[in-house]
């Protein structure tokens, strides 16, 4: 009897730019010297453990969008983002998803849009175990 190791799932294992596949989740909350609460936007790029870290001035969809701008910004605009269940999330993936990204694509020569993943996701991808250790060390 062999015990061989599960398969990783196709997004682990592809050819692909860093950041081009990413999980997402927030750290905090952290007090500032001023008393003032702030959180961290963690992304994590599954191919690759590259990490980015991003600060969120609060838990609404609003700025964790402006943090995702931040990101994409300076890493380049993600193919496919994982993130739980968080309610900022889901607030972030129905803007994405209000978007007319054909539009966006010929006014910006956008070349692909992302596939935003929320909840059902962290048990057994093995991203957010890595995500979970950036937090406890946060």
């Amino acid at each position: 009897m062999s015990n061989e190791p599960t398969p990783l799932p196709p997004d682990r294992v592809s050819d692909c730019a860093v950041f081009e596949i990413v999980g997402i989740d927030l750290a905090g909350p952290l007090f500032l010297k001023n008393g003032e609460k702030v959180w961290i936007a963690l992304f994590t790029c599954a191919v690759y453990r590259a990490i980015h870290l991003e600060l969120v001035r609060s838990l609404s969809s609003d700025s964790f969008n402006l943090a995702m701008r931040r990101f994409i910004a300076r890493r380049g605009r993600p193919k496919t983002i994982y993130s739980d269940n968080g309610t900022n999330f889901k607030g972030s993936c129905n803007e994405l998803s209000k978007l007319d990204w054909n539009q966006i694509q010929r006014e910006c020569l956008v070349n692909s849009t992302p596939q935003l993943l929320v909840g059902g996701v962290a048990g057994g991808r093995g991203l957010f175990v890595l995500l979970r250790s950036y937090c406890d060390v946060l």
